[in-house]
């Protein structure tokens, strides 16, 4: 894989993609209530994006099934939608989501995407797992604070990682956040702890990029499997695991945050 460089003229297709990724993603996070499945999630999320003539990035890609990743508690990523996964109260599920638009630029088509995801709680639950949620949000935001042109990848894996070693959270290392082209996976890497660095080499972050950065943060240890069905990634302790995540477009003037809602 290869960095993707996007023109100027290019920029409108991608924050609408992101635009549609971070509506599409609200709206499947306000539905999620006790009592609805996993499945259902998925189908009200497929339907609204291609109302909006766009197209769900998950669904087939690499052969994952759905549109929408719902990862319940202890699954970190890649949960597939089910109609026997029911939202119970205590529960907290992340919701993550891709959203393609595709336009044509200098005489082909494009593909846009923006890939989004949010950890929600069914509430009741204890303010350590509100913590959690609360913390692992703030670590996107601090890793987005440094996603500018000069700067480098590096910088904002240190940025996201102060945030989990202050409250002593297991970090995933497995996965990470990476940047986005036609194809969506794109390099570069963004891992969440900058002892990726010591055996990896560095990129500088420059103007036309198209990142996502992505904290997953455990209650447990940093140690996660991967489940029988060959997606759903958990942790090895079964211990609760959230996971945050927004698409950023390096520009001049700073990082544009294109699935903001």
């Amino acid at each position: 894989m290869t960095v993707t460089i996007y023109e100027k003229d290019q920029y409108e297709g991608i924050k609408l993609s992101g635009k549609l990724a971070g509506q599409a993603l609200d709206l499947v996070c306000k539905a999620a209530k006790a009592g609805m499945s996993t499945w259902e999630l998925d189908q009200l999320a497929e339907e609204w994006i291609r109302s909006h003539d766009a197209i769900p990035t998950f669904k087939g890609y690499m052969g994952f099934p759905a549109s929408l990743c719902t990862s319940i508690n202890h699954e970190v990523v890649h949960g597939i939608p089910n109609k026997q996964k029911i939202l119970k109260e205590g529960d907290i599920i992340s919701l993550d989501i891709g959203v393609t638009v595709k336009e044509k630029f200098s005489g082909k088509e494009w593909s846009y995407i923006g890939d989004t995801a949010r950890t929600v709680a069914i509430e009741p639950v204890s303010s350590t797992v509100k913590k959690l949620l609360s913390d692992t949000n703030e670590s996107l935001f601090k890793g987005i604070e440094t996603c500018k042109a000069g700067k480098t990848i590096k910088d904002i894996s240190v940025a996201v990682n102060a945030v989990a070693k202050t409250g002593r959270y297991g970090i995933v290392r497995m996965f990470g956040g990476h940047g986005i082209g036609p194809n969506y996976h794109s390099e570069p890497f963004i891992p969440n702890w900058p002892e990726y660095f010591f055996e990896n080499e560095d990129s500088q972050i420059k103007p036309g990029m198209l990142l996502c950065i992505e904290p997953m943060f455990n209650l447990g240890s940093d140690d996660v499997r991967k489940s029988k069905d060959d997606w759903t990634i958990v942790t090895a302790d079964h211990k609760l695991s959230a996971h945050f995540e927004h698409t950023i477009l390096v520009t001049e003037s700073g990082p544009y945050v294109t699935t903001k809602v």
